[in-house]
Protein backbone atom coordinates (compact mmCIF):
# COMPACT_ATOMS: atom_id res chain seq x y z
CA UNK A 1 0.00 0.00 0.00
CA UNK A 2 1.29 3.31 -0.84
CA UNK A 3 1.07 6.08 1.78
CA UNK A 4 2.97 8.83 0.33
CA UNK A 5 0.15 10.36 -1.76
CA UNK A 6 -2.09 10.01 1.00
CA UNK A 7 0.35 11.84 3.78
CA UNK A 8 1.12 14.41 1.21
CA UNK A 9 -2.41 15.47 0.72
CA UNK A 10 -3.47 15.77 4.83
CA UNK A 11 -0.16 18.15 4.97
CA UNK A 12 -1.48 19.95 2.51
CA UNK A 13 -4.72 20.46 4.41
CA UNK A 14 -3.00 20.92 7.28
CA UNK A 15 -1.05 23.25 6.09
CA UNK A 16 -2.22 27.39 6.29
CA UNK A 17 -3.44 28.50 3.03
CA UNK A 18 -0.83 31.57 1.39
CA UNK A 19 -1.70 34.49 1.96
CA UNK A 20 -2.26 38.01 0.36
CA UNK A 21 -0.03 40.83 1.39
CA UNK A 22 -1.11 43.84 1.52
CA UNK A 23 -1.99 46.55 -1.38
CA UNK A 24 -2.48 49.29 -1.40
CA UNK A 25 -5.15 50.82 -3.27
CA UNK A 26 -4.71 54.04 -5.84
CA UNK A 27 -7.49 55.11 -5.04
CA UNK A 28 -6.25 55.41 -1.09
CA UNK A 29 -6.50 59.07 0.21
CA UNK A 30 -3.24 58.53 2.65
CA UNK A 31 -0.47 56.52 0.84
CA UNK A 32 2.09 56.90 3.17
CA UNK A 33 0.60 54.64 5.83
CA UNK A 34 -0.40 52.42 3.16
CA UNK A 35 1.42 49.21 3.49
CA UNK A 36 4.42 50.82 3.89
CA UNK A 37 7.80 49.44 3.62
CA UNK A 38 5.98 46.29 2.51
CA UNK A 39 4.06 45.79 5.70
CA UNK A 40 0.34 44.43 5.87
CA UNK A 41 0.02 47.55 8.22
CA UNK A 42 -3.39 49.59 7.00
CA UNK A 43 -2.94 52.76 9.02
CA UNK A 44 -4.25 56.36 10.16
CA UNK A 45 -3.64 59.11 12.91
CA UNK A 46 -4.31 57.01 16.11
CA UNK A 47 -5.34 53.29 14.94
CA UNK A 48 -4.10 50.72 12.08
CA UNK A 49 -5.25 47.04 10.79
CA UNK A 50 -3.80 44.46 8.89
CA UNK A 51 -4.70 43.64 5.42
CA UNK A 52 -4.31 39.95 4.12
CA UNK A 53 -5.61 36.93 3.54
CA UNK A 54 -9.30 37.95 2.19
CA UNK A 55 -9.51 41.57 2.76
CA UNK A 56 -5.83 42.55 1.11
CA UNK A 57 -6.47 45.82 -0.07
CA UNK A 58 -5.42 48.57 2.52
CA UNK A 59 -8.05 51.79 2.19
CA UNK A 60 -7.46 54.83 4.20
CA UNK A 61 -7.91 58.28 5.05
CA UNK A 62 -5.92 60.60 7.83
CA UNK A 63 -8.77 59.50 10.21
CA UNK A 64 -9.81 56.19 9.19
CA UNK A 65 -8.49 52.68 7.45
CA UNK A 66 -10.27 49.39 6.65
CA UNK A 67 -9.41 46.45 4.92
CA UNK A 68 -10.82 45.31 1.22
CA UNK A 69 -11.42 42.30 -0.73
CA UNK A 70 -9.08 42.17 -3.57
CA UNK A 71 -10.41 44.35 -6.50
CA UNK A 72 -12.20 46.88 -4.65
CA UNK A 73 -12.24 50.36 -4.70
CA UNK A 74 -12.13 53.31 -2.11
CA UNK A 75 -15.09 55.81 -1.01
CA UNK A 76 -14.64 59.23 -1.98
CA UNK A 77 -14.28 60.05 1.97
CA UNK A 78 -11.07 58.15 1.89
CA UNK A 79 -9.45 60.45 -0.40
CA UNK A 80 -11.15 63.92 1.42
CA UNK A 81 -12.45 63.13 5.13
CA UNK A 82 -15.33 65.99 4.83
CA UNK A 83 -16.70 63.97 1.68
CA UNK A 84 -18.48 60.71 4.04
CA UNK A 85 -16.58 57.39 5.38
CA UNK A 86 -13.33 55.80 4.12
CA UNK A 87 -14.99 52.37 3.34
CA UNK A 88 -14.81 50.01 0.39
CA UNK A 89 -16.37 50.26 -2.92
CA UNK A 90 -16.51 47.08 -5.51
CA UNK A 91 -14.33 48.00 -8.16
CA UNK A 92 -15.74 48.52 -11.29
CA UNK A 93 -14.40 47.44 -15.02
CA UNK A 94 -16.28 46.36 -17.88
CA UNK A 95 -15.05 44.91 -20.99
CA UNK A 96 -15.33 47.71 -23.70
CA UNK A 97 -13.45 49.67 -22.46
CA UNK A 98 -9.94 49.35 -24.01
CA UNK A 99 -6.95 51.51 -22.68
CA UNK A 100 -4.99 50.56 -25.89
CA UNK A 101 -7.73 52.23 -28.14
CA UNK A 102 -7.99 54.99 -26.01
CA UNK A 103 -4.12 55.54 -25.74
CA UNK A 104 -4.47 55.05 -29.96
CA UNK A 105 -7.33 58.26 -29.61
CA UNK A 106 -4.90 60.44 -27.74
CA UNK A 107 -1.73 60.23 -29.70
CA UNK A 108 -3.96 62.15 -32.23
CA UNK A 109 -5.62 64.80 -29.81
CA UNK A 110 -1.43 65.48 -28.65
CA UNK A 111 -0.78 65.82 -32.08
CA UNK A 112 -3.97 68.38 -32.93
CA UNK A 113 -2.03 71.30 -30.38
CA UNK A 114 0.69 71.73 -32.93
CA UNK A 115 0.17 73.40 -36.11
CA UNK A 116 0.79 73.07 -40.52
CA UNK A 117 3.57 75.40 -39.93
CA UNK A 118 5.47 73.16 -37.10
CA UNK A 119 4.91 70.37 -39.17
CA UNK A 120 1.20 69.65 -38.29
CA UNK A 121 0.65 68.43 -42.25
CA UNK A 122 2.02 65.26 -44.67
CA UNK A 123 5.35 65.44 -43.45
CA UNK A 124 4.20 64.50 -40.04
CA UNK A 125 7.54 66.17 -38.38
CA UNK A 126 5.53 67.81 -35.34
CA UNK A 127 7.43 67.29 -31.94
CA UNK A 128 3.65 65.28 -31.25
CA UNK A 129 3.75 63.60 -34.29
CA UNK A 130 4.96 60.36 -33.46
CA UNK A 131 6.64 58.34 -36.42
CA UNK A 132 5.29 55.01 -34.76
CA UNK A 133 1.83 56.78 -35.15
CA UNK A 134 1.74 57.91 -39.09
CA UNK A 135 -0.49 60.04 -40.75
CA UNK A 136 -1.33 60.76 -43.90
CA UNK A 137 -4.28 63.08 -45.71
CA UNK A 138 -3.22 65.51 -42.78
CA UNK A 139 -5.55 68.22 -43.02
CA UNK A 140 -5.96 70.92 -40.25
CA UNK A 141 -9.78 72.44 -40.76
CA UNK A 142 -9.73 75.45 -38.51
CA UNK A 143 -12.00 78.78 -37.81
CA UNK A 144 -12.91 81.02 -35.81
CA UNK A 145 -9.62 79.79 -33.48
CA UNK A 146 -11.04 76.20 -33.15
CA UNK A 147 -9.38 73.44 -35.01
CA UNK A 148 -9.73 69.82 -35.96
CA UNK A 149 -7.10 67.29 -37.65
CA UNK A 150 -8.38 65.10 -39.75
CA UNK A 151 -6.20 61.94 -41.72
CA UNK A 152 -5.57 58.86 -42.40
CA UNK A 153 -3.59 56.01 -40.16
CA UNK A 154 -3.44 53.22 -42.57
CA UNK A 155 -6.65 51.73 -41.59
CA UNK A 156 -8.88 54.25 -40.21
CA UNK A 157 -9.91 58.36 -40.69
CA UNK A 158 -8.83 60.03 -37.66
CA UNK A 159 -11.11 63.30 -36.73
CA UNK A 160 -9.61 64.71 -33.21
CA UNK A 161 -10.82 67.79 -31.82
CA UNK A 162 -8.39 70.13 -30.24
CA UNK A 163 -8.57 70.96 -26.67
CA UNK A 164 -8.00 74.75 -25.71
CA UNK A 165 -4.57 76.67 -26.32
CA UNK A 166 -5.31 78.45 -23.12
CA UNK A 167 -7.08 76.44 -20.01
CA UNK A 168 -7.47 79.72 -18.39
CA UNK A 169 -8.30 81.40 -21.02
CA UNK A 170 -11.40 78.37 -21.92
CA UNK A 171 -12.14 79.00 -17.57
CA UNK A 172 -12.99 82.35 -17.81
CA UNK A 173 -14.72 82.18 -20.93
CA UNK A 174 -18.37 83.14 -19.75
CA UNK A 175 -19.98 81.98 -22.60
CA UNK A 176 -19.33 78.23 -21.90
CA UNK A 177 -21.29 78.22 -18.81
CA UNK A 178 -24.08 79.55 -20.96
CA UNK A 179 -27.09 77.32 -21.83
CA UNK A 180 -28.73 77.58 -25.33
CA UNK A 181 -31.45 75.63 -27.04
CA UNK A 182 -30.44 72.34 -28.50
CA UNK A 183 -32.64 71.50 -32.02
CA UNK A 184 -32.25 68.11 -32.00
CA UNK A 185 -34.50 66.88 -28.74
CA UNK A 186 -36.97 68.35 -27.01
CA UNK A 187 -36.14 70.13 -24.16
CA UNK A 188 -32.34 69.69 -24.29
CA UNK A 189 -29.86 72.59 -24.05
CA UNK A 190 -26.76 72.88 -24.63
CA UNK A 191 -23.63 75.11 -23.55
CA UNK A 192 -23.36 78.07 -25.76
CA UNK A 193 -19.81 78.37 -26.26
CA UNK A 194 -19.39 74.61 -26.95
CA UNK A 195 -21.90 74.45 -29.44
CA UNK A 196 -20.86 78.02 -31.28
CA UNK A 197 -17.14 76.49 -31.47
CA UNK A 198 -18.53 72.84 -33.74
CA UNK A 199 -20.99 74.98 -35.97
CA UNK A 200 -17.77 77.29 -36.84
CA UNK A 201 -16.37 74.02 -37.71
CA UNK A 202 -18.91 71.48 -38.31
CA UNK A 203 -19.15 71.90 -42.23
CA UNK A 204 -15.55 72.09 -42.69
CA UNK A 205 -15.19 68.83 -40.82
CA UNK A 206 -17.53 66.79 -42.50
CA UNK A 207 -15.55 68.08 -45.70
CA UNK A 208 -12.64 66.79 -44.96
CA UNK A 209 -14.00 63.61 -43.50
CA UNK A 210 -16.21 62.85 -47.24
CA UNK A 211 -13.02 63.37 -48.90
CA UNK A 212 -10.95 60.80 -46.94
CA UNK A 213 -13.56 58.51 -47.37
CA UNK A 214 -13.84 58.43 -50.74
CA UNK A 215 -9.82 58.61 -51.22
CA UNK A 216 -9.75 55.54 -48.45
CA UNK A 217 -12.85 53.50 -49.52
CA UNK A 218 -13.80 51.03 -46.51
CA UNK A 219 -11.79 53.01 -43.65
CA UNK A 220 -13.60 53.56 -40.34
CA UNK A 221 -13.96 57.24 -38.31
CA UNK A 222 -12.22 56.99 -34.84
CA UNK A 223 -13.54 60.18 -33.48
CA UNK A 224 -11.83 61.62 -30.36
CA UNK A 225 -10.98 65.42 -28.35
CA UNK A 226 -9.68 67.06 -25.63
CA UNK A 227 -11.02 69.76 -23.54
CA UNK A 228 -12.92 72.36 -25.35
CA UNK A 229 -12.80 69.85 -28.00
CA UNK A 230 -14.07 66.86 -26.18
CA UNK A 231 -17.12 68.82 -25.63
CA UNK A 232 -17.15 69.84 -29.61
CA UNK A 233 -17.00 66.30 -30.54
CA UNK A 234 -20.41 64.77 -29.60
CA UNK A 235 -22.45 67.78 -30.70
CA UNK A 236 -20.48 67.06 -33.75
CA UNK A 237 -21.27 63.51 -33.91
CA UNK A 238 -24.86 63.88 -34.55
CA UNK A 239 -24.75 66.59 -37.08
CA UNK A 240 -23.02 64.08 -39.07
CA UNK A 241 -25.52 61.46 -38.49
CA UNK A 242 -28.02 63.91 -39.53
CA UNK A 243 -26.47 65.11 -42.00
CA UNK A 244 -24.50 62.31 -43.19
CA UNK A 245 -25.97 59.46 -42.24
CA UNK A 246 -24.58 56.54 -44.64
CA UNK A 247 -21.09 58.26 -43.61
CA UNK A 248 -21.62 57.98 -39.86
CA UNK A 249 -22.14 54.19 -40.51
CA UNK A 250 -18.13 54.21 -40.42
CA UNK A 251 -17.50 55.72 -36.87
CA UNK A 252 -16.17 53.31 -35.08
CA UNK A 253 -17.09 52.43 -31.54
CA UNK A 254 -16.64 53.41 -28.64
CA UNK A 255 -15.35 56.55 -28.21
CA UNK A 256 -13.05 58.25 -26.49
CA UNK A 257 -12.52 62.08 -25.17
CA UNK A 258 -10.36 63.33 -22.74
CA UNK A 259 -10.74 66.09 -19.86
CA UNK A 260 -14.41 66.81 -21.33
CA UNK A 261 -16.59 68.93 -19.49
CA UNK A 262 -20.12 69.14 -18.97
CA UNK A 263 -21.97 69.50 -22.57
CA UNK A 264 -25.27 70.36 -21.50
CA UNK A 265 -28.12 70.09 -19.22
CA UNK A 266 -29.86 66.89 -17.68
CA UNK A 267 -32.48 66.09 -20.85
CA UNK A 268 -29.55 66.78 -22.88
CA UNK A 269 -27.39 64.03 -21.25
CA UNK A 270 -29.93 61.61 -21.14
CA UNK A 271 -31.31 61.81 -25.04
CA UNK A 272 -27.48 61.38 -26.11
CA UNK A 273 -27.04 58.20 -24.23
CA UNK A 274 -29.91 57.16 -25.05
CA UNK A 275 -28.46 57.46 -28.84
CA UNK A 276 -25.42 56.77 -28.62
CA UNK A 277 -25.30 54.19 -25.66
CA UNK A 278 -23.70 54.20 -22.04
CA UNK A 279 -20.86 51.83 -23.22
CA UNK A 280 -20.03 53.51 -26.96
CA UNK A 281 -18.64 56.62 -24.92
CA UNK A 282 -15.92 57.34 -22.98
CA UNK A 283 -15.15 60.16 -20.84
CA UNK A 284 -11.10 59.73 -19.82
CA UNK A 285 -10.33 61.68 -16.21
CA UNK A 286 -6.81 61.91 -15.09
CA UNK A 287 -7.57 62.48 -10.93
CA UNK A 288 -8.40 66.02 -10.18
CA UNK A 289 -8.19 67.64 -13.82
CA UNK A 290 -10.81 70.63 -12.74
CA UNK A 291 -12.10 71.02 -16.76
CA UNK A 292 -14.68 67.53 -15.88
CA UNK A 293 -16.23 69.91 -13.03
CA UNK A 294 -17.05 72.58 -15.26
CA UNK A 295 -19.53 73.71 -15.62
CA UNK A 296 -21.08 72.93 -12.22
CA UNK A 297 -24.09 71.57 -11.67
CA UNK A 298 -25.58 74.51 -10.20
CA UNK A 299 -25.99 75.75 -13.72
CA UNK A 300 -28.04 72.94 -14.63
CA UNK A 301 -24.96 71.10 -16.50
CA UNK A 302 -24.79 67.76 -16.32
CA UNK A 303 -22.55 65.30 -17.36
CA UNK A 304 -23.35 62.22 -20.00
CA UNK A 305 -21.62 58.77 -19.11
CA UNK A 306 -19.02 57.31 -19.11
CA UNK A 307 -16.26 57.99 -17.38
CA UNK A 308 -13.23 56.38 -16.97
CA UNK A 309 -11.45 57.80 -14.04
CA UNK A 310 -7.80 57.26 -13.44
CA UNK A 311 -5.76 57.78 -10.93
CA UNK A 312 -2.89 60.63 -10.32
CA UNK A 313 0.13 58.29 -11.81
CA UNK A 314 -0.05 55.32 -13.53
CA UNK A 315 -1.87 53.05 -15.98
CA UNK A 316 -3.35 49.54 -16.95
CA UNK A 317 -6.04 47.82 -13.95
CA UNK A 318 -5.94 48.70 -10.80
CA UNK A 319 -5.20 51.83 -12.16
CA UNK A 320 -8.41 53.33 -13.46
CA UNK A 321 -11.97 52.87 -12.40
CA UNK A 322 -14.73 52.42 -15.05
CA UNK A 323 -17.60 54.43 -13.62
CA UNK A 324 -21.44 54.11 -13.47
CA UNK A 325 -24.00 54.70 -15.98
CA UNK A 326 -25.16 58.19 -14.61
CA UNK A 327 -22.74 60.36 -15.74
CA UNK A 328 -22.43 62.05 -11.92
CA UNK A 329 -20.59 58.70 -10.17
CA UNK A 330 -19.93 60.29 -6.72
CA UNK A 331 -17.53 57.40 -6.64
CA UNK A 332 -15.52 58.95 -9.20
CA UNK A 333 -14.25 62.49 -10.11
CA UNK A 334 -17.96 63.92 -9.09
CA UNK A 335 -16.88 62.71 -5.67
CA UNK A 336 -13.97 64.84 -5.40
CA UNK A 337 -13.59 68.66 -4.39
CA UNK A 338 -12.75 70.76 -7.48
CA UNK A 339 -8.83 72.30 -7.47
CA UNK A 340 -6.84 73.70 -9.49
CA UNK A 341 -4.46 70.89 -10.80
CA UNK A 342 -3.71 71.61 -14.49
CA UNK A 343 -1.12 69.65 -15.23
CA UNK A 344 -3.91 67.19 -14.16
CA UNK A 345 -5.86 68.36 -17.30
CA UNK A 346 -2.46 68.39 -19.56
CA UNK A 347 -1.47 64.52 -19.01
CA UNK A 348 -3.57 61.97 -19.48
CA UNK A 349 -2.61 58.25 -19.79
CA UNK A 350 1.06 59.30 -18.38
CA UNK A 351 1.58 61.53 -21.37
CA UNK A 352 1.99 65.06 -21.99
CA UNK A 353 -0.59 66.30 -24.86
CA UNK A 354 -0.32 70.34 -24.47
CA UNK A 355 1.20 73.11 -26.32
CA UNK A 356 2.78 70.49 -28.84
CA UNK A 357 5.33 69.13 -26.43
CA UNK A 358 6.77 65.77 -27.42
CA UNK A 359 4.30 63.47 -26.14
CA UNK A 360 6.08 60.13 -25.46
CA UNK A 361 4.56 57.86 -28.12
Amino acid sequence: MHTFPLLSLLLLLLLPSPLHSCTCSPFSGNPSSCCPSSTDICSHWGGSKTCKGDTPVCCNSDFDSVCCPENSGCTQGCRDSMLGECTCVPFRNTTTYNEQSALNSLVYVAASQCSPSSGLNDTWSCTACPPSYPLTGVNVVSNDGHAVLTGYDGENIIVAFRGSLSLRDWISDAENAVLTTYPNCDDCEVGLGWYSAMNSVRDLVIEAVEGLSEEYEGAGIILTGHSLGAAMAPLWLVELEERKPELSKQVIYPIYTFGQPRVGNEKYAEWFMERTGANNWYRVVHHDDPVPHLPPPALKFVHMSTEVWYVESGTGDGNFMVCNGSGEDQQCSGGTLVNGEFNDHTEYLDHDIHQCNPSGF
